[in-house]
């Protein structure tokens, strides 16, 4: 586990942020403060217990899983998480299928970014940003792949792309996939 303390804002009414580093494992037992966030952010889910299992679960076992959490005091607000992520497995696939030969080269063996979230009212205090450099600190992996909206005024979309992150492909007409290379070869699509 590793741990960061940052300033969440210069207001002093404001606890510490403290951002936090876990694998797969350490990760146990977060699930229900992580979907409370979740639901504050994407929606409630329909089912906790399939939330559970067929995301929280089988995301968590996956190889290369890191979660990063961000905390004002006691209080979640706000995750990351990704994983390794590679051919059979269904986002993988699913972008192969769609795109093709655009993304062909980016797939396997990437780092895949899958969630970003901060409740909404710790937004537009550099949480987001933090938890994004954290889950990519230190990774081994060549390439990093995520799916976002399309729209250039998505303030993910422009955190992602002040991040090094570049345009791949569009799909679905309101979606794109973004990739982003480690270290000294960012934006620079594999050969």
């Amino acid at each position: 586990m590793r741990g960061d303390r940052r300033s969440a804002t210069s207001r002093s009414d404001v606890n510490e942020l403290f951002v936090v580093t876990l694998a797969g494992p350490e990760a146990a037992g977060l699930e229900s403060e992580v979907l409370e966030v979740w639901s504050d952010v994407f929606g409630a889910v329909a089912d906790a217990d399939d939330w559970r299992a067929s995301i929280w679960e089988r995301h968590r076992s996956r190889a290369g899983f890191r979660l990063v959490t961000a905390r004002e005091g006691d209080r979640l607000v706000g995750f990351a998480w990704g994983y390794t992520g590679e051919r059979g497995q269904y986002w993988s696939d699913f972008i192969s299928r769609e795109l093709g030969p655009r993304v062909d080269e980016w797939i396997g063996g990437h780092f895949e970014f899958v969630e970003l979230a901060v409740i909404p009212d710790a937004r537009g205090r550099g949480i987001g940003r933090a938890l994004h450099d954290a889950l990519l600190a230190d990774l081994l992996h060549e390439r990093a792949l995520l799916s976002t909206s399309a729209r250039a005024d998505d303030p993910a979309v422009r955190l992602y792309s002040s991040s090094g992150w570049i345009p791949l492909a569009t799909y679905q007409g309101d979606r794109q996939v973004m990739g982003r290379m480690s270290s000294g070869a960012q934006g620079v699509a594999p050969s």
